[in-house]
């Protein structure tokens, strides 16, 4: 539950985020994922095991210890860092994008790509100047195609990392979002912004898309 509140703080601040179980995380890291942080890292049996094997899988992601009973907590030095979960707020994300910053690492909550500039920070979502006026869900879905590009996202994981995992919406919806999405963008660029590839899912729709698909698409 914990993990889940802290998902859905990090979706209000704009950032993209996913709550997994420590056993579910060594499955599920990649270099699509910005940071990972571990809630009551002194509860895991194996701390310094866990991050390693993290670190095997994901090499430059960073590994950050969150938790009120850190003190004393004798494998804190496994981690990239760690921070209070009482102090939880703005100031997590702004500590671990500086992290990444500072050690040359993609930068947590920036999402560009393509001509778009969803970043976290922004009061909207940008097509090079100009502004696409997206809804919250319709801005994290963009925010998601463009961390997952050029791989395409079947709409069950659109669900998964999109959405707050405490109010899911039907798998159907995520089509209705996306005909949005591409209604306001052809506005502006005269074409869809997202396409569904059959089986294989949804991605952001460029010139190396086209391309690499031998798709019939002008563009």
């Amino acid at each position: 539950m914990a993990a889940k509140t802290v998902s859905d703080v990090f979706h209000y601040m704009n950032i993209l985020s996913r709550p997994v179980t420590p056993t579910e995380a060594l499955s599920e890291i990649s270099l699509m994922y910005r940071a990972v942080i571990v809630l009551d890292p002194e509860t895991l049996p194996e701390p310094r095991e866990f991050v390693g094997r993290l670190k095997s899988y994901a090499a430059t992601v960073p590994v950050f210890a969150v938790g009120d009973n850190l003190k004393g907590f004798s494998e804190l030095d496994a981690f990239d860092g760690h921070f209070k979960l009482s102090c939880f707020c703005v100031r997590l994300a702004c500590y671990m994008a500086d992290y990444c910053k500072k050690h040359k690492l993609p930068c947590l909550g920036e999402y560009k790509a393509a001509g778009l500039n969803a970043t976290c920070d922004l009061p909207t979502v940008y097509y090079f100047n100009d502004e696409l006026d997206l809804t919250k869900t319709e801005a994290m879905i963009t925010r998601l195609m463009i961390r997952s590009y050029p791989l395409p996202i079947k709409a069950s994981e659109v669900l998964k990392y999109a959405f707050k995992q405490t109010r899911l919406p039907e798998a159907t919806s995520v089509r209705t979002h996306i005909s949005s999405i591409n209604r306001k963008f052809k506005k502006l660029a005269n074409r869809p912004l997202i396409i569904m590839i059959p089986s294989e899912g949804y991605v952001l729709l460029t010139p190396e898309i086209k391309k690499m698909k031998n798709l019939d698409i002008t563009l």
